[in-house]
């Protein structure tokens, strides 16, 4: 498929949809020359019989994008995201600067082939391109675009969704809203995030920037998984974070929240830096524990490494080439680590994975990291 969309017509229109090519089509016949074009791929050539072809749905999957750079990046990871899950997915290109107040249209059939030219499925893509005033008819467009069988999800692919009406009338009508934290660029956004997830109760929330973290929160759950004493838990009185990026901390900062709401630690208060931020939490029990995010650059990870102390016994995983794991119980081993595409996160999001209820109590334990005083 191509970055950008191009007008096809003429006797070629079925082969431009059967190798996953972008057909501009009237923006009220959408429907309709969907159903044709899938009904002309599934009819016999001559002297054939008629193709096994699939149309295929999981999700209704709406992407709000605005820019070639990301318009071009979006379609790439929908490309990938498609060889993954079937979904209609519905590409809604915003341009309000733009002065013909206009609405363009473009569908494709995103395929999935077996070796050897077996049958084939697909599901469908739309792409939307408002200008100009034209952008307020976006959510209604979309409204009218959604399969009403399959659950919707947005994903909001930069930064977090604006708080104006559009918007969240886009994120009103979905099921799940997808986001990205490592796109911030201000942990304050976290609490805007917090907020939206109060506000839209029954939305789920999903995070790509949580789900990279998980094979990390995994491992560090498993170091006091039976037969070792989970109690020692109840001991921890220090925990550090190491990132390898500089500035904003999303990922570090819901590592630290995911430990503060699973042992139930709260009333952050900020200590003086000594190298690295550094807070003050309470226990159940009264007692305390000492937060710290250090950043030491030279790396790629968000979550570098994770240390939990009780005492003089220390548990860590830090992460480069590959994962080491070492603790006063644990036999050092080091495993494989391994980065994940955007796309492979999004199908992640899509999955059960993506309504994970622990991520809005980690959530909501960042924020108060974020918003805590000096002690």
């Amino acid at each position: 498929m191509s970055d950008t969309p191009a007008v096809h017509g003429g006797d070629d229109t079925l082969a431009v949809f059967e190798r996953g090519q972008a057909i501009e089509v009237p923006v009220g016949r959408i429907e309709i020359e969907l159903a044709a074009l899938w009904r002309r791929a599934a009819e016999a050539r001559p002297g054939q019989i008629p193709n096994a072809v699939t149309r295929a749905c999981l999700w209704n999957l709406v992407v709000r994008v605005q820019g070639e750079p990301q318009f071009i990046r979006i379609k790439r990871i929908i490309d990938d995201l498609s060889l993954r899950i079937p979904a209609r997915t519905i590409v809604a290109r915003a341009e309000p600067e733009g002065t013909d107040d206009s609405i363009r249209a473009w569908v494709e059939a995103n395929w999935r082939r077996r070796e050897g030219g077996g049958p084939a499925s697909g599901s469908d893509e739309v792409t939307l391109w408002a200008r100009g005033r034209a952008v307020e008819r976006l959510p209604s467009l979309v409204r009218a675009l959604l399969l009403p069988d399959a659950p919707t999800a947005m994903f909001w692919p930069t930064a977090l969704p604006p708080p104006n009406p559009m918007v969240r009338e886009l994120i009103h009508q979905a099921d799940r809203l997808i986001v990205d934290t490592r796109k911030i660029d201000d942990e304050r956004a976290l609490a805007e995030l917090c907020a939206l997830a109060r506000k839209e109760d029954d939305l789920e929330v999903a995070d790509l920037s949580w789900l990279g973290i998980s094979p990390l929160r995994g491992m560090c759950a498993a170091l006091f998984d039976p037969p070792r004493d989970p109690a020692r838990l109840g001991q921890l009185d220090r925990v550090r974070v190491v990132s390898n990026i500089k500035g904003t901390q999303a990922r570090g900062l819901l590592a630290l929240g995911w430990l503060m709401a699973r042992l139930e630690w709260t009333q952050p208060t900020r200590l003086p830096d000594a190298g690295a931020r550094r807070w003050q939490v309470r226990k159940k029990d009264g007692g305390t524990v000492k937060l710290e995010l250090a950043t030491e650059p030279g790396g790629s990870h968000g979550v570098a490494a994770i240390e939990l102390s009780a005492g003089s016994d220390t548990w860590t995983l830090r992460r480069d080439d590959v994962i080491t794991v070492s603790g006063p119980d644990v036999a050092s081993r080091a495993q494989p680590a391994r980065s994940h595409s955007d796309a492979e996160l999004l199908a992640s999001a899509l999955g059960a994975r993506g309504r994970d209820p622990v991520f809005r109590e980690a959530l909501g334990a960042a924020v108060s990291l974020v918003d805590a005083g000096q002690g």
